[in-house]
């Protein structure tokens, strides 16, 4: 398969542990959407957010997605919001295969409930609605792989396998 495979989902699905485990077993280089924000910017997300807003920080992660898509195959994760943008679901999709790590909500609670770095998993209630509405639009995935009760390698293992049947 010649195309980038982008890992999609929710804070705490797993997209920075599987997108790594998927390159390697693809003999592909990895990259991560938010490491490269961080790297260009010199500054973290939350950082980004903080000073100068969602919109903005939406704006600089569109720019990043399309100037830095290598023209080799990769595998590279994105942040959890970056398949929200229509702009950005139709630019991955002439790209590449999107893959969505379907994380049930308690999950993805427990393994946010103490991060720092993640601005929009502050207030409860706010995270809950965001999970809601994301999850709509991660559908739209071409792969959808649950992750609960599954480990990395076997999630890995399916994606390739699904990969392999449309390709």
């Amino acid at each position: 398969m010649d195309k980038h495979v982008y890992i999609v989902g929710f804070m705490g699905s797993g997209k920075s542990t599987i997108g790594p485990l998927l390159a390697g077993s693809m003999d592909r280089p990895f990259y991560d959407l938010d490491d490269l924000i961080e790297e260009e910017q010199k500054r973290t997300i939350s950082e980004i957010f903080e000073s100068q807003g969602e919109e903005y920080f939406r704006k600089l992660e569109s720019d990043t997605l399309v100037q830095n898509s290598p023209s080799e195959p990769c595998v590279m994760a994105l942040g959890g919001g970056t398949f929200v943008s229509e702009v950005n679901r139709d630019y991955i999709s002439k790209q590449g295969i999107s893959v969505w790590l379907k994380i049930p909500l308690r999950l993805a609670r427990r393994r946010c409930m103490d991060s720092r770095h993640r601005p929009l998993a502050r207030d409860p209630e706010q995270w809950e609605s965001l999970f809601r509405c994301r999850e709509k639009i991660y559908q739209l995935a071409d792969i959808p792989v649950e992750v609960k009760g599954q480990s990395p390698q076997q999630i890995c293992a399916e994606i390739q396998g699904r990969l392999s049947e449309i390709t």
